[in-house]
Parts: C-alpha cells; structure tokens; sequence
C-alpha cells in the first residue's frame, strides 16, 4: 500500500470516528429527544460513512468496493427515513419540545385570507388553501364591507345597499368555502364591516393570525411600485407584526 493510501485511509478513519465522538456528545448534552436524534443519525451517516469509506481505500479490491458501495447506499437512504419517522412518531405520541425552540414548523397555523370577489380572487383562495394544507392550520375568509362608502345614502337607500353588498359578500364567501371542501380543507368565513385596512387588521390581531393572504391592489402597467405602497398603507401596522407572515398573491 502506498503513502497516499495510508494517509488517505488515516484521514477517513479519523473523520469518521471525529463524527461518531461528535453523535456521542450530542446524544448525551441535547435537551430532548429531537435534537438527539438528529445528532444519532449522524453516526450512521457520516460517521459510518467515513469508515468505511477508509475500509475501501485501504483493501481497494473490487469485492470491497462493491460491498461498500452497496452498504453507502442503503445507508444514505433509510438512516434519513428512519429518523423522520421516529420524530413524527414521537410528535404524534405527544413528546414535548425543548422549552426554548424557537421554530416549530409542525405547529398548526391560523390563516387569514381577505377575499373582495371577482375572478382575481380564485389565486387569492388557491395561495391561501395551498398555505393551510402545507401547514395544517385553520384557514378563515374574511371578507370586509367597506361602509364608508355609503356614508354619503339616505337611510333607506343606504340600508338598500348594504342588504346588497351583503348578499355578494356572503356569495363570494360560500364560494371561497366550497373551493377549500374540494382541496380537503376545513374553513370558516368572517364577515365584517368598516374601513377595509382597519378592519383587516383589527380581525388579524383577534384571531391572532400566523398568515394574512392578500390579494395584489389593482393597478395599471408601470405604477406596481404604487400599488405595493398603498397596500402597506392600508394594512397599516402589520408590517411591524413580529409573528405574521405576509403573503401577496396575484
């Protein structure tokens, strides 16, 4: 065997031991059963990996090689399969996090998506089921009468109008909610009334929305920039929610 063998063979060897002492650690200082098992799978990966890869190095022959493929491979592709599903096992058993665990991606979410109606609104719902079914969270439309236009109606008209908005606003609801039944998705609608930006904010802050799904403001070629601003300028302080993600779909 050469130099370079024996050196190359030496280097292996100790990367694979480096990550197995590495795994070992982990195991025993990491406070909860996801994170060690994230520093165990790394003993059948890495670790393992290096040896035998210093295994193949130092025979060289071709039964090694071969056998030592084969075993990388199996190895590569259920370690990760088996560590998946030990940790959703245990989610699904109740195991509790460590206390300090800043992102939690299975956590069920509250979706909020403000529809106004028209064929626009399809990609609207479309993005706002995509994001419930990818999170498993609750998914609610709401749907805002803007009343502040029918400040300047009589009375009777007025109410004339509003039992008609109501009428579309409620239709526009119902189809939102058979769009989610056909993907699968439970879904409730909210309707309310005032001033769109306020009242959108307002019922984000009450149901303590993770996502607001938006609709892109109408707009003429060459003014998106304008479009953007008067969107934010209607959410008002949204864009300071530390927790809510904002999505704009066209």
């Amino acid at each position: 065997m050469s130099a370079v063998q024996e050196v190359l063979t030496a280097a292996l060897l100790l990367a694979g031991v480096f990550f197995s002492l590495v795994a070992a650690i982990g195991i025993v200082r990491l406070p909860d059963l996801y994170l060690r098992m994230h520093a165990a799978s790394k003993t059948t990966t890495l670790g393992l990996a290096g040896i035998l890869l210093a295994v193949l190095v130092y025979f060289g022959t071709y039964e090694v090689i071969t056998k030592v493929v084969i075993v990388l491979l199996f190895l590569f592709l259920t370690a990760p399969v088996g560590a998946h599903m030990i940790g959703r096992s245990a989610y699904v058993c109740g195991v509790s996090l460590y206390p300090k665990t800043t992102r939690y991606d299975l956590e069920r979410v509250t979706v909020v998506c403000a529809t106004r109606g028209g064929p626009e609104s399809e990609a609207v719902h479309a993005r706002a089921i995509e994001l419930a079914k990818e999170r498993g969270g609750e998914l609610i439309f709401l749907h805002v009468l803007d009343t502040t236009a029918l400040s300047g109606l009589g009375e009777k008209e007025g109410a004339l109008v509003l039992r008609q908005l109501r009428a579309m606003a409620e239709a526009v609801l119902r189809t939102a909610l058979a769009q989610a039944r056909a993907a699968g998705i439970k879904a409730r609608s909210e309707l309310r009334e005032g001033k769109v930006g306020a009242t959108i904010t307002a019922f984000v802050h009450e149901a303590d929305a993770d996502v607001l799904v938006v609709g892109y403001p109408h707009t003429a070629p060459g003014h998106e920039h304008e479009a953007e601003e008067r969107l934010w300028r209607m959410l008002g302080d949204l864009r300071e929610h530390e927790r809510l993600r904002l999505v704009v779909a066209r």
